[in-house]
């Protein structure tokens, strides 16, 4: 099967998108490091929790919600559990699964922290566009998301 080439208005917009999208997550990362010596991951977690209700989550739900493979998601629970931020107890609904639930720690921390990260959002991503661009960058990302979700079963 012959494989069709990039054009280079084609390889420019993949190219493009990669670099920003790398450079946009790394400097949300340093920006939480740097304010609050914080992870974005320990962030995206912590974040998940707040708006579930309750501030609890199944373990496989939260996999899904942050996109982490179950390794790094363990590795991450654990760290965050270990300083109080989050607990895990068996599910009350069903006791075969584990959730994670934010405590009062980590929905006061969780605070502190969305105050820098929303920021950086702004004015690194959002700022930098039009509403019709959101517009359009929003309907194009949707696709393409929605299209890999379809294929993943």
């Amino acid at each position: 099967m012959a494989i069709r080439q990039l054009t280079p208005d084609e390889q420019r917009t993949w190219r493009t998108f990669l670099h920003a999208s790398t450079r946009l997550l790394t400097q949300l990362d340093d920006e939480l490091k740097k304010a609050h010596n914080e992870r974005m991951s320990d962030f995206d977690v912590l974040s998940n929790l707040s708006e579930a209700t309750g501030g609890v989550l199944r373990m496989s739900e939260l996999a899904e919600q942050t996109l982490f493979s179950r390794s790094r998601l363990t590795y991450t629970v654990n760290n965050l559990e270990r300083r109080g931020l989050v607990t895990r107890k068996p599910d009350q609904r069903d006791g075969r699964g584990i959730v994670a639930a934010l405590t009062a720690k980590g929905r006061s921390l969780h605070r502190k922290l969305a105050v820098t990260h929303v920021a950086g959002i702004r004015r690194h991503f959002l700022d930098q566009m039009g509403i019709d661009e959101q517009a359009d960058l929003t309907k194009a990302l949707s696709g393409i998301r929605d299209q890999l979700e379809t294929t993943d079963t």
